[in-house]
C-alpha cells in the first residue's frame, strides 16, 4: 500500500486522499474498510449526541444567517 503523499495545497491534498482511499478499498476486502467506516461513523454520532448546542449557537459559531 503506497503512503499518502502531502500536497502543495488544500485541492491537491484532496485528490491525493482520493487516489489513496481508492487504492485502499481497491487492494482491502469489504469486511476491512467497512468494519474501519463502521468504527468513524459511529464515533462521530456519538460524539454528536454528547456535544449539547442548539441550532442557533451552532449557526452563529459557522457564521451562518438564520
Amino acid at each position: 500500500m503506497k503512503k499518502l503523499k502531502p500536497g502543495k495545497n488544500n485541492k491537491e491534498d484532496r485528490m491525493n486522499f482520493i487516489k489513496y482511499w481508492a487504492s485502499y478499498i481497491k487492494n482491502n476486502s469489504d469486511e476491512v474498510w467497512s468494519r474501519q467506516q463502521n468504527i468513524l461513523i459511529n464515533s462521530q454520532i456519538q460524539n454528536a449526541r454528547y456535544f449539547k448546542m442548539s441550532r442557533k449557537d451552532y449557526l452563529d459559531l459557522k457564521g451562518e444567517i438564520r
